[in-house]
């Protein structure tokens, strides 16, 4: 039951996503959704989790994981996109299977004609079957099929982790009292079933799963051999003693997969293995050669549990399923996981839970992370084209260089003892002034402004760096203005961007500005609000890509009307393009409103003459 293609269109941020995911021939790549908050990766997570809801309670009708008749995502107006008329969302599985819905704003029979914007013919047939008293049409190509409903997931692992999944620590009493392991209740009356689709809590049910199978390894699959002894019984027969001879069997293989994954993510050798207590504390331990390493799995760490829980889960919903397998690859289905480095240590990310989904091959893991580390372990086991990364709200393919978050990442590890280590030996180096602004794009744009308002001299004056964000400018300040003061011959600037919540302040040689915001501008965040509104529209007229626009619109507020006025927004993934255009066809107009910069820094470096203004801070 694999996923084969998404489509969404006007659905909160997103304008239009239309994804075909990718294969090796009859092996799915995993697919891992990168962007950042509210750019709808969980929005198309809700629309495939729907689609297999829907087939898990048709397929199982007397134990519904969503009331019947209902469906796992709510349908409603409000999240059709500003300015559009409908949103339309459609998921295609493997063998025919399809789930598709779409909303309007109103009655179809109050349109005079089909909504713009209705593209393809997925869409266009979804708005035909919508009836005209209605504003809302959802459709299962599977909804009175019950037998290919069932055929799907007695074939297939089917699993959903949601963000807010979690465990109750060892620690916690009522955890502690609920950790013994006890024998599962399978369902199995027609139907009905114990699989569940959604997991949020599951430590508990993979442990009795894996006392289960442990009991019925030992029990049912324990392979003796007798070797006779020179000793004879009285009828002068040899005496065959029974020796253990291992074990062989169903259960015996599940157990070996389920250790191979104990031991990655314990990170234990192969002499670990699973054990069960007495019959008075029924717990499943990890033991070693020199004993118990975790006496109770309810013991690890929240990461050590999230990578437990979610690959237990699949091997145990496989094993429910019914079909017989021997190795972790003829394991087969389809596994989303929101927000898949949940809890991890950079170990995990990096290396743990990457090499764990190369273990099942077979399995079409659908994921979203915000993790570098994570897409640079996947990288690393997968190569580069090996999974599908795609980037949300545009939802195109994109290579993991592309990956906006590795400069963000960048920036959040240079607030490390590195970072300042390397800060303190350019202070101590430098012969020049230090100007400190948030990042190497606001540089370009001085420096383009200094050239192009006759003002590079100033710049040879002064040494103009990149602080890695406004984080790292505020460690400086609150952490490094005594060795700067004690170190330092020159004087050193942090220069922010006009929307940070900092008050002007000077300290002996360190001296703290914003720089000023322009008020009625459509960019309220960045340097980039330096710019007349003149300026940006050329940019975008050249690419449209570079900014992203809110438009004006109007809203109702306790029964008052006010007008929204127009947000423009640079997209981050643009920001250092956007840049580099400026730079190189702006002209001095352009850049007129830097010229504040400019008399900023050369007030406060010095390099134009003494100080004129200054405001105490601690």
């Amino acid at each position: 039951m694999y996923l084969k293609r998404i489509q969404i269109a006007n659905y909160g941020p997103i304008d239009l996503v239309d994804v075909t995911l990718p294969f090796e021939g009859d092996r799915p790549q995993p697919v891992v959704l990168v962007g950042a908050n509210g750019s709808g990766k969980s929005i198309l997570l809700s629309h495939v989790v729907n689609g297999l809801t829907a087939a898990k309670d048709l397929a199982y009708p007397d134990t519904p994981e969503v009331d019947t008749g209902r469906v796992y995502k709510l349908r409603d107006s409000s999240y059709i996109k500003s300015g559009k008329d409908f949103y339309f969302a459609r998921s295609d599985f493997q063998d025919a299977m399809s789930f598709e819905e779409i909303r309007s704003k109103q009655l179809k029979q109050q349109y005079s004609q089909p909504p713009v914007g209705l593209h393809g013919s997925h869409m266009q047939s979804a708005w035909s079957k919508m009836r005209s008293d209605s504003n809302d049409h959802f459709f299962s190509s599977i909804a009175r099929d019950k037998q290919k409903a069932q055929d799907a997931f007695s074939k297939n692992c089917v699993l959903y982790f949601p963000p807010n999944r979690f465990e109750d620590p060892a620690w916690l009493n009522e955890a502690n009292l609920r950790a013994r392991a006890d024998y599962m209740d399978v369902q199995h009356m027609e139907g009905s079933t114990s699989r569940k689709v959604i997991n949020y809590s599951s430590l508990h049910d993979n442990q009795n799963w894996l006392f289960d199978v442990i009991y019925d390894r030992s029990v049912f699959e324990a392979q003796t051999v007798r070797l006779p002894l020179s000793a004879q019984n009285r009828n002068n027969q040899p005496v065959l003693l029974p020796v253990h001879a291992g074990y062989s069997g169903d259960a015996t293989r599940i157990y070996e997969i389920a250790l191979q994954i104990v031991r990655s993510v314990i990170n234990e050798g192969i002499d670990t293995r699973l054990g069960v207590g007495r019959r008075l504390n029924r717990v499943v331990s990890v033991e070693g050669p020199a004993g118990q390493i975790v006496p109770n799995i309810f013991q690890l760490s929240s990461g050590a549990t999230s990578l437990l829980n979610l690959f237990l889960s699949i091997l145990r919903d496989f094993d429910l399923s019914g079909t017989s397998f021997s190795t972790p690859k003829e394991i087969r289905g389809i596994v989303v996981v929101d927000e898949i480095d949940l809890h991890l240590h950079a170990i995990h990310q990096f290396e743990i839970l990457p090499a764990l989904m190369k273990l099942f091959p077979m399995v079409q893991f659908v994921a979203t992370s915000h993790s570098p580390l994570f897409v640079l372990g996947m990288t690393s086991v997968f190569k580069e084209w090996g999974f599908g990364l795609y980037r949300l709200p545009s939802g195109e393919r994109i290579s993991p260089e592309e990956f906006s978050e590795f400069e963000i990442a960048y920036r959040s590890f240079q607030v490390t003892h590195r970072f300042a280590d390397d800060t303190r030996a350019a202070i101590e180096r430098a012969q020049k002034p230090i100007v400190f602004m948030e990042g190497t794009t606001d540089i370009d744009y001085v420096r383009a402004a200094a050239r192009l308002l006759e003002r590079s001299a100033l710049l040879e004056k002064i040494d103009l760096r990149d602080g890695g964000g406004d984080g790292n400018l505020r460690k400086i300040w609150n952490n490094l203005r005594l060795f700067i003061n004690a170190a330092s011959p020159q004087r050193v600037v942090l220069l922010f961007d006009c929307e940070r919540d900092v008050d002007s302040g000077e300290d002996g040689k360190v001296f703290r500005k914003r720089i000023p915001l322009q008020n009625d501008h459509p960019i309220q965040k960045g340097i980039e609000n330096l710019f007349a509104r003149s300026s940006l529209e050329k940019a975008r007229t050249h690419r449209a890509a570079f900014i992203d626009v809110d438009d004006a619109h109007t809203r109702t507020q306790r029964g008052e009307k006010a007008t929204v006025p127009a947000k423009w927004t640079v997209n981050v993934d643009e920001k250092s393009n956007l840049c580099a255009w400026l730079c190189n066809h702006g002209t001095a107009d352009d850049f007129q409103h830097f010229r504040v910069i400019l008399d900023l820094v050369e007030e406060l470096t010095g390099v134009g003459g003494t100080l004129t203004h200054r405001t105490q801070s601690t």
